[in-house]
């Protein structure tokens, strides 16, 4: 039987406290690797339990799955200390443990309807394995009543334990902003439990990691939504400045321009335009399919998601011109894109989105390569993106180059090196406003960008 039940209030303000309990974390991406790895430098034992083996092998090594210097640092550190290990079989992981932290994400179908597969699967594997008086945390982005639904009962089912009763389950999103583990130091966590006894221990477990404590919030479905509409806040302004953006690039206004102007006020932020994330996108479905259960129209959600799933087609829109000014026609034209990464500088592929721009590029005649330099050639051919072992070798005889992704690499590339490798007469599409729109035509290119309408007319 579990022990993590019993955690008083200031029970665990020593590391010696603490390495009496061990901690497994369910689904090791971003979030929950990073969540283990801060768990283990608090003094907790922990264990890492993910399907892919590979991201085991890693982490068994002390190799950072995940491309970030701070994180690699802690999970080279920690498990070299011993409080760090991970597996691939949850059966090995979950018995020996008193507090189980679930990071398995909700995934969107092709038809934008969630699909809770894989968070079913971990609360059954959990479940099957799970010892009385245990706690566990939810911190996957979830629609709200999900985790006192489905994921309670797919956890009571498999065990045949009551929550509340024989286990403890409490909800606490994780907010990051920029993929970085400082994100999850510095922000307060939000918190909903579904007893007092399972807000107080899972209170004394994140305050370990979290420098401003936590938030209490009266019920998990609050804690749910505070995730849930974080992520559609981002969304609905996103989608703002990229129909701003679009009006700019037809009325010949230059966007980056206006936009540096308005964010001098303190009052006013304006986004950059641009492809929305996997991670943004999936939380607005989320809620827009809850919403329709409810018999309700989430309307402002909904249009901002159509304005951000075309901007897709912008793109491509963007590249014909820039085609049709070096006189050329999109049929038969080649194309680079560079990056396939969700955000800059960081190693996790956005495949669904790049996939439906290489799939509507391609639609229209183009010929497509892809290019980023944190992934290895091989791991671009896993994916099934065709590309090139260099950058040199894939900017060869190309005839427009999109950036979609603004990689610090980027902001230096060497355009008189660029400009003998591709075709005459080139074009750059800037998606992340990387580059310099006056040196860019300088060297010769034409140059299209998201909102830079001065440069498309």
């Amino acid at each position: 039987m579990s022990k993590a039940m019993a955690i008083r209030e200031g029970h665990l303000r020593s590391r010696d406290e603490r390495g009496d309990y061990t901690v497994s974390v369910v689904g090791c991406g971003w979030t929950g690797l990073s969540t283990a790895c801060l768990l283990a430098e608090a003094g907790f034992k922990v264990i890492c339990v993910d399907k892919n083996r590979s991201v085991v092998n890693s982490i068994r090594r002390g190799i950072s799955p995940l491309p970030e210097s701070g994180l690699a640092t802690l999970v080279r550190e920690e498990v070299r200390r011993r409080n760090l290990t991970a597996t691939s079989k949850p059966e090995e992981a979950i018995p020996s443990s008193d507090i189980i932290i679930l990071a398995v994400p909700v995934t969107v179908d092709q038809k934008k309807r969630p699909d809770y597969l894989n968070v079913e699967i971990a609360c059954r594997d959990v479940g099957l394995n799970l010892q009385r008086g245990s706690l566990i945390i939810v911190q996957s982005a979830l629609c709200p009543g999900m985790t006192e639904g489905l994921i309670r009962s797919a956890l009571e089912t498999a065990s045949g334990m009551k929550a509340g009763v024989d286990f403890g389950l409490a909800y606490s999103p994780v907010r990051i902003s920029g993929g970085t583990i400082e994100d999850l130091r510095r922000y307060p966590r939000v918190l909903g439990a579904i007893d007092e006894d399972s807000l107080r221990v899972a209170r004394e477990v994140l305050c370990t990691i979290s420098r401003e404590g936590v938030v209490q919030v009266r019920s998990i479905k609050a804690a749910e939504a505070v995730r849930l509409f974080e992520s559609v806040y981002r969304d609905v302004n996103k989608a703002l400045s990229n129909e701003l953006s679009h009006f700019c690039e037809v009325a010949g206004i230059d966007f980056i321009e206006v936009q540096r102007a308005i964010n001098m006020h303190p009052r006013y932020r304006l986004l950059h335009p641009g492809i929305v994330d996997r991670r943004t996108s999936t939380d607005s479905y989320l809620l827009i399919d809850e919403a329709e259960a409810l018999g309700l129209k989430v309307r402002t959600v909904t249009l901002s998601r159509r304005v951000n799933d075309r901007v897709l087609m912008r793109v491509f829109y963007l590249v014909r011109d820039a085609l049709r000014s070096c006189g050329k026609t999109a049929r038969r034209s080649r194309v680079l894109i560079l990056g396939i990464s969700h955000s800059p500088n960081v190693k996790e592929a956005d495949e669904s989105v790049i996939r439906e721009l290489i799939e509507i590029l391609e639609r229209k005649g183009l010929t497509v390569k892809v290019f980023d330099p944190l992934f290895s050639y091989r791991e671009v051919v896993q994916m099934g993106y065709p590309t090139e072992r260099t950058l040199s070798g894939a900017l060869k005889n190309m005839d427009c180059l999109v950036i979609t992704v603004g990689h610090d690499k980027f902001k230096t590339l060497n355009l008189k090196r660029v400009r003998i490798l591709m075709r005459r007469k080139a074009a750059i599409v800037d998606l992340s406003h990387v580059m310099n729109p006056e040196e860019v035509e300088r060297e010769g290119f034409i140059y299209r960008g998201l909102g830079r309408g001065v440069w498309t007319r």
